[in-house]
């Protein structure tokens, strides 16, 4: 991970969560701070999963009226990209990109931070075999987080 100036750099907290939603700039997560997965034994995926994950970035005062990009991709225990379909056979690399702008209101004090609150809800993500994963999330080319994530065999789960 690169160093970060914290006069313009962004500040990203972000949580794993079964669904998130964003509105009127407030963050709502239902079942946050997963971070695994139980799928049927005996089983061989790719296992369908859903997944959200709940994001504020602070905007810190230079850095607001510019545009900024979030990225997120999801990566294997070698950070090898994780691979889904997206297409009669083809595959893609699960990434997701949004750009944001966080404007400076007249009312805003000289200095002050802009915070924004994002979400981002993956249904039915096609988790292709048991192990580590992670979310790598970036502002602008700088990763700030790593969102760890397991799939495991789960006991006495039916198929």
């Amino acid at each position: 991970m690169a160093a970060v100036d914290a006069e313009t750099s962004v500040e990203l907290t972000a949580i794993l969560c079964n669904h998130a939603e964003a509105q009127n700039n407030l963050l709502y997560v239902s079942g946050g701070g997963i971070d695994r997965a139980f799928v049927p034994a005996n089983t061989s995926g790719p296992w369908n999963i859903n997944l959200a994950i709940g994001i504020n970035i602070s905007v810190p005062w230079n850095e607001t009226n510019n545009e900024h990009t979030l990225t997120v991709d999801l990566v294997d225990f070698d950070s090898h990209p994780v691979l889904v379909p997206s297409g009669i056979d083809t595959l893609a690399p699960v990434h997701v990109e949004a750009k944001f702008n966080v404007g400076r209101p007249p009312t805003l004090e000289i200095g002050e931070s802009q915070s924004i609150s994002l979400a981002i809800n993956l249904p039915s993500l096609p988790i292709p075999a048991i192990g580590n994963y992670s979310f790598i999330l970036e502002v602008d080319k700088v990763e700030h987080r790593r969102l760890s994530y397991r799939v495991v065999t789960g006991f006495n789960i039916p198929a």
